[in-house]
């Protein structure tokens, strides 16, 4: 446990700079599947998010996938198990379980092992979309990559209702500038905690 405490405060520590105000959302959370790979021991890292036209989770970013070039219904799939039940999934044989969507590995060519995916619930207790590791390097997913992921979930759903309320803000040069320092101040304090539990054990 301690570790996997240790590996999220360095994850924490990577991302927190990625979520800039005023840098591209697409950009951000692109390079933040790249630093969730590289401490997942992943071979995938992406993140669904819910399209309110057409009632569909639909890939927003990952490594190797374009964006919107995967929509599946919220019916369909472990990351639509996920999003519904606003739960997380650990699956180590996915060709076994019955929620596994088979035709996105016939889309995409690749061939899906083990999943670890969890919701992107936002601080109005909505949910976002999910994000989801697929193919552990070594052996099955585990409780720690988890912890690990949820992590990232936590973060990752902050600079999503970030950038979105930062574009929609008509406001004076001040008030932006209190929004901004608030911001900041969040992801410190998502930092901060991971620090205090990490140092509590």
């Amino acid at each position: 446990m301690k570790e996997s405490l240790s590996r999220a405060y360095r994850l924490a520590n990577e991302l927190t700079p990625l979520f800039e105000l005023g840098s591209k959302i697409e950009t951000m959370l692109s390079v933040s599947m790249y630093y969730l790979n590289q401490y997942m021991g992943s071979e995938r890292s992406s993140i669904f998010l819910f399209q309110h036209w057409n009632q569909q989770l639909t890939i927003f970013s990952s490594l190797d996938l374009k964006k919107y070039e995967i929509s599946i219904p919220t019916s369909s799939g472990i990351a639509g198990w996920v999003f519904v039940k606003r739960k997380p999934a650990i699956v180590n044989d996915c060709y076994q379980d019955s929620r596994f969507c088979k035709e996105v590995d016939e889309m995409t060519g690749f061939q899906t092992r083990n999943i670890v995916c969890a919701p992107l619930i936002d601080y109005k207790d909505n949910c976002l979309g999910t994000i989801q590791s697929l193919n552990k390097n070594t052996g099955d997913f585990t409780d720690d990559d988890l912890e690990l992921l949820n992590l990232a979930a936590k973060m990752v759903t902050t600079a999503i209702n970030n950038s979105r309320r930062y574009d929609e803000l008509l406001v004076t040069n001040d008030a932006r500038k209190n929004f901004i320092q608030k911001i900041s101040n969040n992801f410190e304090n998502i930092l901060d905690q991971q620090r205090t539990d990490d140092e509590s054990l």
